[in-house]
């Protein structure tokens, strides 16, 4: 097992101390650094970045060849964790315990931590991992009630209870408003001022939709999910089943058939884990390949419709500037204009 601390996870020097355990050269910026694994160690990367001095991320798209720990060590304040595996899940557990709690796959944990405790998150060894971890270290001495701290206090405020309860971990629904904004987290560099503020966007709305979660669900008692587990799974397998079929027939009864859930069912879970009806779902995956295709293909319009699985080109047509404010034909000559707006 591989064992990596990190003192104030808002710190690049974190990573820095990071890369050197298993890293190659750390590529460090003002507000961001970056690392990839030694061969030794596993494949892929791990990046930080700090857009705020309350608000840091730390993103894992990595496959490690052993066991790896990070143990989050308290120092001055208490932090909010919010963790959020895209890929893959982890485990985690405070110094004090024995025993590891699971952080599944698009599952909603936030953990509260203290200024003496130590807080573990392990890596489990040759799987494949796509890992947020967003920090919040709020200052709640401060006497400034104009500044962005005090407006961060004002937002978070909605999480006092948790927050003044001590070391404890919130491990709630599967979310998958939040796995959207966690690959943008993870889509978006430093190159230029618009991916920036676009990933500054997305960990900022990673933060919202996750507290956004934990209230409804401690509002609704979450414990009582209007799916099973088995069900979710079913649900899990129908959404790779369409993202991987969308030019062909998606109808309620044939997707019945798929996941081997009833109509009101499956109305209840894309609700429940998307926060969409089933129909609605697969008309906004259908429309974002056609924006895919459009930057990677010379389709026209007919075949587009075709290669989605709309039936009318009109119709296409129509949600497609309702959607992307845009025409579809005006973006085959101008792929830049879904850019500009989407």
């Amino acid at each position: 097992m591989i064992k990596l601390q990190a003192t104030y996870i808002k710190h690049l020097e974190n990573l820095e101390a990071i890369s050197n355990e298993i890293g190659d050269k750390c590529v460090k910026g003002k507000a961001f650094a970056y690392t990839q694994l030694r061969d030794e160690f596993g494949k892929g990367n791990i990046s930080m970045t700090l857009i705020s001095n309350d608000i840091s991320v730390i993103v894992f798209e990595v496959t490690f060849h052993k066991e790896v720990t990070l143990h989050l060590i308290g120092d001055a304040s208490k932090v909010i964790d919010f963790i959020f595996c895209l890929e893959g899940h982890v485990d985690h557990k405070f110094g004090s315990q024995s025993n590891f709690i699971p952080v599944n796959f698009r599952q909603n944990t936030i953990v509260n931590r203290s200024q003496t405790t130590t807080s573990i998150i392990k890596f489990p060894a040759n799987k494949s991992l796509k890992v947020s971890l967003i920090s919040y270290y709020p200052d709640l001495n401060t006497s400034d009630k104009e500044d962005l701290n005090e407006l961060r206090l004002n937002a978070f405020s909605c999480l006092s209870d948790f927050y003044a309860n001590g070391n404890q971990l919130y491990s709630g629904r599967v979310c998958f408003r939040t796995s959207n904004y966690v690959n943008d987290i993870m889509k978006y560099g430093f190159k230029t001022p618009s991916e920036i503020l676009f990933k500054e966007a997305a960990i900022l709305n990673t933060i919202a939709s996750q507290v956004d979660r934990y209230l409804k669900d401690i509002s609704n008692d979450y414990s009582k999910a209007p799916l099973r587990l088995y069900e979710i799974d079913k649900l899990l397998a129908l959404e790779t089943f369409i993202e991987n079929n969308l030019s062909e027939n998606l109808s309620i009864r044939r997707l019945e058939s798929i996941a081997g859930l009833n109509a009101s069912k499956l109305q209840i879970g894309f609700k429940y884990l998307y926060d969409k009806t089933v129909s609605n779902y697969v008309t906004e995956k259908r429309l974002e390949k056609a924006a895919k295709l459009i930057y990677e293909s010379d389709l026209n319009v007919s075949e587009l419709v075709y290669s989605v699985g709309f039936s009318s080109r009109s119709y296409f047509s129509k949600i497609f500037k309702n959607h992307f404010g845009v025409l579809p034909s005006k973006c085959i000559s101008n792929p830049d204009l879904l850019v500009v707006n989407s």
